[in-house]
């Protein structure tokens, strides 16, 4: 064998080598959970999570159906209320609601389901499946009356991904840019997003309840 085709094999092992840590130090990345996931979970499998659960959710219920003015109004939703609601009551509300929410978000283990706000003006929903932590960055993009939510960041543990690749919940979050829907409620009236900020630690969601149409 010749002195050249030494060195081509000897570059072509080394790279096959290069290849081969590269795709196993990604692994690794992917496996790591996210320091944001540990926090966010920690509070929402405590003992007394199950009944903070039940109290935000009858507390948001009320907020939302309550007899309102044309005055816009707003509400400020804890993560960690919103984590320990994911953990505890997603699944039993999803079964008793399941007639009024759409199969593939019914379908979505939102159970696993953990949100940080770790910087100022961005939402991190993190979802766990087969070991492994999912997240994406969500921002606000809209204008007021108009607001939506644009996927910034997408990622598997430590390891971030291209947003073009982004799939599952993400990809349905993403959809989400165009606009969030308005809420209907039994009574005919319309509950409409005005407005809706990340900030000081909590998420700010601004409405206004618009009477039934006659």
């Amino acid at each position: 064998m010749s002195r050249s085709s030494r060195r081509r094999g000897l570059l072509l092992m080394a790279g096959g080598v290069a290849v081969l840590a590269g795709g196993a130090g990604a692994v690794v990345l992917a496996q790591m959970k996210p320091k944001a996931w540990s926090r966010a979970r920690a509070s929402a499998v405590l003992p007394e999570a199950d009944a903070r659960a039940a109290g935000f959710e009858k507390a948001l219920a009320a907020a939302i159906h309550q007899v309102r003015g044309p005055e816009p109004w707003a509400i400020a939703i804890g993560p960690d209320e919103l984590n320990g609601w994911f953990a505890q009551r997603w699944r039993p509300w999803a079964e008793f609601a399941r007639d009024s929410i759409p199969d593939d978000l019914r379908g979505q283990p939102l159970e696993q389901v953990a949100v940080a706000i770790e910087d100022e003006g961005s939402l991190l929903v993190m979802l766990s499946r087969q070991g492994r932590v999912d997240w994406c960055r969500l921002e606000v993009v809209g204008e007021r009356g108009s607001v939506g939510l644009e996927v910034t960041g997408v990622g598997a543990g430590a390891l971030p991904l291209p947003v073009l690749v982004a799939g599952g919940l993400a990809g349905d979050l993403a959809r989400l840019g165009g606009g969030l829907p308005p809420m209907t409620l039994a009574d005919g009236r319309t509950v409409r997003l005005l407005d809706l900020a990340f900030q000081d630690g909590t998420i700010v969601v601004q409405c206004r309840t618009d009477p039934a149409v006659p």
